[in-house]
């Protein structure tokens, strides 16, 4: 039976509880991350060695980029579901919903379309790995379910349940390293983990599914009521956030895929391992500013733009306190993370880890900045730009490795960073100084 949705309390002190537990489902979510990547690296080394972890690693890079399928739609249909709900037109927002549910459908079977097309086409002998071809198309089903997840995620972000969609979609997560770890200990093959890993997220998609139909009575898993006139509406945002999104593929997974490339499998495996450590600061600030979203997008909604911009500044300046406060902390603890986790078999370097922490507070500094646009989808150019400073980073890495090794690439990994930063900061400033000018002049015309 499905339960109708409650109006939230919109007061600051209701909001600052919704956040509160929003940042509790995040902190969860970060447990799980962190907790199977300190769990996960030293199962995988005690059933391979470095090289064969690092080739999966690289595998693995590949169908993330099927993550990126939906173009956006999803978080844009949110931000549209969340502003109609908070101007109480819940029906016009479940057609919304269903447009978006279409278009996923449509999107996902084409693109499982072309990349078992492409598989097919493909010489045996591009890849080295027993059973590449298969392995490489698991994977791809399982990140196209793990999309559906997330849509369903978007219905209770859309209908005030942030930290109850974190907490779905995190534990799907779960779910799926969980079978993927069962299949390396029972067969310690790629094909094994990849299996394993597909079935259990399947299995977890369609009770995500069943669970957001539970969450409210007005939106619906269906296509009766999609329209492709919705889809174009909301195309334009979601090509921006598709752009994101590519920006943060290429920063992630790129530099993984880059590293594999020129420095080697067990490079990549030293690479993602201080990584790893050195987002910890990001996935902290994350835990404030992805609560934030729905909290901007609700007040924009309501044209609330003085509570708007004093949430901004302290979220903010507490964004700027642990991106410091964080990266001092985490390369003091580093030394010991290493000899712990990796059982001495990667070592510390001071130089390499404080690069990897310069690039993650800069990270760390820029996410409220950027929530703030695309919460109200005027992160137009802070997309573009992204993009650009994305591809150069990885051209000036690409153009440094012979010369200055992992060192250099991370340095490109910080000049991207900084550039982001630099975008967001000047994006928001103007918008900020927009809202001032229009505020003066209506007082004007008033007085």
């Amino acid at each position: 039976m499905s339960t109708p949705l409650r109006t939230s309390p919109t007061g600051h002190a209701s909001i600052a509880r919704r956040m509160a537990s929003g940042a509790g489902a995040y902190g969860y979510a970060q447990v799980v991350s962190i907790g199977t990547q300190l769990v996960a690296l030293p199962v995988f080394l005690h059933h391979w060695d470095m090289a064969t972890y690092g080739y999966w690693l690289a595998l693995t890079a590949l169908p993330f980029y099927l993550s990126m399928a939906d173009a956006g739609i999803s978080t844009a249909s949110c931000n549209r579901m969340i502003g109609l709900i908070a101007q109480g037109r819940p029906a016009r927002a479940a057609e919304v919903f269903e447009s978006a549910v279409a278009f996923l459908l449509t999107v996902s079977l084409l693109a499982l379309i072309v990349v078992g097309g492409a598989l097919w086409l493909l010489p045996d002998a591009t890849l080295q790995a027993p059973h590449w071809k298969a392995v490489l198309m698991l994977l791809s089903i399982s990140v196209v379910l793990g999309l559906f997840c997330s849509l369903a995620e978007v219905v209770y972000k859309a209908t005030g349940g942030y930290a109850a969609g974190t907490y779905l979609v995190t534990t799907g997560r779960l779910v799926e390293w969980a079978g993927g770890l069962a299949g390396l200990v029972l067969t310690q093959t790629f094909i094994g983990v990849a299996s394993a890993a597909l079935l259990a997220r399947l299995g977890y998609t369609v009770l995500s599914i069943a669970l957001s139909q539970r969450r409210t009575d007005f939106l619906r898993w269906g296509v009766a009521r999609a329209s492709w006139a919705d889809v174009r509406q909301t195309a334009a945002p979601g090509a921006l956030f598709f752009s994101i999104s590519m920006t943060n593929a290429l920063s992630l997974q790129g530099f993984t895929l880059l590293v594999a490339a020129t420095l080697g499998p067990a490079a990549t495996a030293v690479f993602n391992t201080y990584r790893t450590i050195a987002r910890v600061v990001v996935q902290v600030t994350n835990a404030l500013s992805n609560p934030l979203w729905p909290e901007l997008t609700a007040l924009k909604g309501r044209q609330d733009d003085h509570a708007f911009w004093k949430l901004y500044r302290r979220a903010k300046h507490l964004g700027l306190l642990i991106a410091a406060a964080g990266a001092l902390l985490v390369y003091l603890a580093s030394p010991w993370l290493l000899e712990v986790w990796t059982h001495g078999q990667i070592p510390f370097t001071a130089i390499t880890m404080a690069l990897f922490l310069l690039y993650a507070a800069v990270c760390s500094a820029t996410q409220v900045p950027r929530v703030v646009l695309m919460s109200i989808n005027r992160h137009g150019g802070l997309a573009a730009q992204s993009l650009i400073a994305a591809v150069a980073s990885l051209v000036v890495a690409w153009l440094v490795w012979r010369s200055a090794g992992m060192t250099g690439v991370v340095a490109a990994m910080v000049l991207g960073e900084a550039l982001v930063w630099l975008t967001a900061t000047r994006a928001v400033r103007r918008l900020h100084r927009q809202h001032r000018l229009e505020g003066a002049q209506a007082t004007g015309a008033t007085a």
